[in-house]
C-alpha cells in the first residue's frame, strides 16, 4: 500500500542526519598565524628535550679519580673501601703462603749471639772444629730471622721448580745472574753488583726470607709484588734452592784440599861427626 506525504507533512528523519545538518550550518573558524608559529616553536623544543635526554659514553655521569666532589661531605670523589670488606680472591687466610712468616710468630729479630755459648771467666775457649762451626753458622741464619718460614707452604714439585727456573731467567737474572752468583748483565754493565745465593748467610737463611725480599725489597733490590703472584714467588725460591744445592757440589769438587805435613824422614846408624 503507497503512502503520499502532504504538502503540511514535516520529515521524521535519524538522529544522526540532524547532527551533521547542525555541523553543517556552523561557520568555519580558521587558526590565526600566530598560533601555528607558537605550535610550531613548541615542537621544536619538545624535539630538542628529546634529543637531549641521550648520554654518549664519553659524556656519562661519573667520578673521575682524584678530582673534587661536592657531593660528598668530605669532597672526595673516590670512596675508601667499607671497613672489614675484602675483595674475592685477595682473602689472604694462610699467612705463611702469602706472607712467608710464621703463625703467631714474635715479632723482632733476636740477636744471634744470644743463642751462641758463653765461655766461664778466666777460661780459655776451645777451637772450633768444622762440625761445630758449621752448626752455629746455620743456627746464626735462622736466628738471624726468626718471623720467616723454614720449610715450603706447598709441595715442591718438578713443574714447580721448572716454573721457578723460567720466572728466575725473567725477573732475576739480569741483576743475579743465571747461576745465582750475582754478575747478572746489568752488573756487568757497570751497576752495583747484586748478592749471591751461594754465600753462607743466604745458604742458611730460611725460605721465608727470599719471599720476604721479593715480596717488600731489600737494600736497592725493588719490591716485585705486583708482577710475580705468590706461587711464582715459592716456586722462584725453589729453584734458588736448587742452584744452592747444585753449585754447593761444585765448590766442593773444586776446593782444593789442604795438604798434610810431610813426614820427617828418618835416619838409620850412627851420627857421623
Amino acid at each position: 500500500m503507497l503512502k503520499c506525504r502532504g504538502q503540511g507533512d514535516t520529515e521524521i528523519g535519524r538522529q544522526g542526519d540532524t547532527a551533521k545538518r547542525s555541523a553543517a550550518l556552523l561557520p568555519r573558524v580558521s587558526a590565526s598565524p600566530c598560533l601555528r608559529v607558537m605550535f610550531g616553536l613548541i615542537m621544536a623544543l619538545c624535539l630538542l628535550l628529546v634529543a637531549g635526554c641521550r648520554q654518549d659514553m664519553q659524556d656519562q655521569p661519573r667520578m673521575k679519580p682524584f678530582r673534587l666532589s661536592t657531593f660528598f661531605r668530605d669532597g672526595i670523589s673516590s670512596r675508601p673501601p667499607v671497613a672489614g670488606t675484602v675483595p674475592r680472591g685477595y682473602l689472604r687466610a694462610d699467612r705463611e703462603f702469602f706472607t712467608g712468616k710464621k703463625s703467631g710468630a714474635p715479632s723482632g729479630t733476636s740477636a744471634p749471639s744470644a743463642m751462641a755459648p758463653q765461655a766461664a771467666p778466666n777460661q780459655q775457649a776451645a777451637p772450633a772444629t768444622p762440625a761445630v762451626a758449621a752448626g752455629t753458622t746455620a743456627a746464626q741464619g735462622v736466628s738471624a730471622y726468626p718471623d720467616d718460614v723454614d720449610t715450603f707452604p706447598l709441595p715442591v714439585t718438578q713443574e714447580l721448580i721448572s716454573r721457578g727456573k723460567e720466572r728466575y731467567e725473567i725477573f732475576c737474572s739480569t741483576c743475579h745472574g743465571l747461576t745465582g752468583y750475582g754478575d747478572g748483565m746489568v752488573v756487568r754493565r757497570g751497576l752495583r753488583r747484586a748478592a749471591s745465593f751461594h754465600a753462607d748467610n743466604l745458604r742458611q737463611a730460611p725460605v721465608g726470607h727470599f719471599f720476604d725480599a721479593i715480596t717488600n725489597g731489600w737494600g736497592a733490590m725493588p719490591s716485585y709484588a705486583s708482577q710475580i703472584p705468590a706461587k711464582d714467588r715459592w716456586a722462584i725460591i725453589a729453584y734458588i734452592r736448587a742452584l744452592q744445592l747444585s753449585q754447593q757440589n761444585v765448590e766442593a769438587a773444586t776446593t782444593p784440599q789442604p795438604a798434610s805435613p810431610a813426614a820427617t824422614p828418618q835416619t838409620g846408624g850412627h851420627t857421623k861427626r
